[in-house]
């Protein structure tokens, strides 16, 4: 599977969802808003991503966001947010995103629970044949949110990619779950092709943390292996935000490994990390290392004492791992950087297991080498 998501040495594949059995915070309430496109855009901004746009030459993939009337078929009058696109990179991503912030009700390290009843429209009858896939069936509709802000940057191959996970065609990611696919429900040159509205409930399968800032960005797309053009109208969206306990952080780690996603916070070498090291900025010669975790959003007024870190090495003996700085990813501002300080007890421990909290949940498990 395609690594989307590259931070210098680290290239992790994000695969895990979170349980939706959680219950809900006391004294917290549920935050709906509807945003019917009949009036407009309402804060929501379009984009491209998975494609390289330098090939895009003579109008070659045929891009287009933007309000237009509704087509006649469809009995309604009005505006509806129309995208087009034609995928000749066998990828291509057309989102939308919305952000919602403290006057939209939205406080700052909650976590919420979303639900999206999305309503649009699609020209793509079911059962077809086309290039590459079905230009329905093989189209699929996303749907999710995320702390961070959804981008489409230039990767070291001049392709336009995702800042946030929202997997690959039929997988959803982190960002964006699959809410099914855009065929219209007609069977395949049964009828004439016309637009047809089709209404999806849809609850996102990760719950969603906030930022310090008290923000979150609501992100609904289409993610295509349909070689062709497709077309399509949003007509309305609507979502549930439900506050609920907070799921614990996760390490970033190799799926396969179990090893975590680590470098050396000076020479941004992997492991094996010394404990000792001369090359490093500090007096006393210790390394630091840098993790990356997801989930460990802060709340307003929160600092570097509300995460801790330890070690476990095989005798299941426990080492604080003294915390000295987090910081959020450029560009990737979901993920958080730990950098830790390696303390003289690890020296010659070989492989230890590593974990974070935040606010006393404790993440997974990953390994690392000392030497």
């Amino acid at each position: 599977m395609f690594c989307r998501l590259v931070y210098l040495a680290v290239c992790v594949i994000l695969t895990t969802t979170f349980s939706s059995a959680v219950s809900a915070q006391e004294n917290a309430s549920p935050i709906s808003k509807s945003f019917d496109f009949r009036n407009g855009a309402l804060g929501w901004q379009a984009d491209f991503a998975d494609y390289p746009p330098a090939t895009d030459r003579d109008d070659l993939y045929e891009l287009r966001a933007e309000m237009r009337s509704l087509p006649p078929e469809l009995g309604v009058s009005g505006t509806g947010f129309y995208f087009q696109g034609h995928n000749r990179s066998d990828d291509l991503f057309m989102f939308m995103k919305r952000r919602l912030n403290s006057g939209d009700g939205i406080v700052a390290g909650q976590a919420y629970q979303i639900n999206f009843t999305l309503i649009f429209a699609s020209i793509a009858q079911s059962g077809c044949v086309g290039i590459g896939g079905s230009p329905g069936d093989s189209v699929f509709l996303k749907a999710g949110a995320s702390p961070a802000e959804p981008l489409a940057l230039l990767d070291a191959i001049s392709w336009l990619r995702m800042n946030v996970d929202i997997g690959a065609q039929a997988n959803g990611g982190i960002a964006a779950s699959v809410t099914g696919t855009i065929a219209n429900g007609v069977p395949c040159d049964s009828a004439p092709k016309e637009f047809i509205s089709i209404q999806r409930t849809h609850q996102h399968t990760s719950l969603v943390n906030t930022n310090s800032k008290g923000e979150l960005w609501l992100l609904v797309g289409t993610d295509s292996g349909f070689e062709g053009l497709t077309a399509l109208y949003y007509q309305r969206i609507d979502v549930t935000l439900t506050p609920v306990s907070p799921p614990p952080p996760k390490l970033l780690a190799d799926r396969t490994t179990g090893r975590a996603a680590a470098l050396d916070s000076v020479t941004l070498m992997s492991e094996p990390f010394p404990v000792v090291s001369a090359q490093n900025f500090s007096s006393d010669q210790r390394t630091r290392m840098n993790l990356f975790a997801y989930n460990l959003e802060l709340k307003a007024g929160e600092g570097l004492s509300a995460i801790t870190a330890q070690a476990e090495d095989a005798q299941r003996r426990i080492y604080p791992l003294a915390i000295e700085a987090i910081n959020e990813l450029p560009n990737f501002s979901w993920i958080t950087q730990v950098t830790v300080k390696l303390p003289d007890e690890l020296q010659n421990a070989g492989d230890v297991s590593v974990s974070i909290s935040l606010r006393g949940v404790t993440s997974n498990k990953a390994l690392i080498r000392i030497k």
